[in-house]
């Protein structure tokens, strides 16, 4: 199965996932269509398993991650840290943007894509508490969350860039992120 939704993820992630079907992700994986069905009943489900599969395997990465040392290294590498893991990710598994935008995912898998999004907002906010213990959780929460937003927002435009120029947006990206979260983390 595990093989199956590698091949799921190299046919999203090249056609989409409008443009994929189960008998392109079956003759990729050199299996027969029935093979295919033993597992998942039709191009939803393995959908949903992989995103459920990519979901835990970034939440897993981004848990890795120390928050003591994120509080103590420079915001600029702080940053740079949290944000990389998110990209980085997404760099070698295309498909889960694909899917996440375009695939009708069940409850529970959008359930786990919550839960991806909040654990990444709890290492942020987490970050932002540690370096000023005087921060209201409710406003390092937000903050995190728009560290959040703007990184997901970045991620379509980092796709299928150069290597320079892709440098170069990471780097805007980061520069952006600080210049928002200095002020936030000088309040009382």
């Amino acid at each position: 199965m595990a093989s199956l939704l590698d091949m799921a993820g190299r046919i999203f992630g090249v056609l989409g996932y409008h443009a994929a079907t189960t008998n392109a992700i079956a003759a990729g994986a050199k299996v027969s269509p029935a093979t295919l069905y033993q597992f998942f009943p039709d191009k939803e489900a393995i959908a949903n398993a992989l995103v459920a599969r990519y979901a835990m395997d970034l939440a897993k990465e981004e848990r890795a991650a120390d928050t003591q040392k994120l509080a103590s290294a420079s915001l600029e590498e702080a940053i740079r840290q949290v944000t990389g893991v998110v990209i980085e990710f997404h760099r070698r598994h295309p498909a889960f943007r694909t899917l996440y935008a375009e695939a009708p995912l069940s409850k529970d898998t959008a359930a786990q894509k919550r839960l991806l999004v909040q654990t990444f907002i709890d290492i942020v906010s987490k970050m932002l508490s540690t370096r000023n213990p005087k921060l209201d959780r409710q406003d390092a929460l937000w903050s995190a969350e728009i560290v959040h937003t703007a990184l997901i927002g970045f991620l379509p435009a980092l796709a299928g860039r150069r290597t320079s120029d892709r440098s170069r947006m990471i780097d805007a990206l980061n520069q952006m992120l600080v210049r928002y979260l200095e002020p936030v983390l000088k309040s009382p």
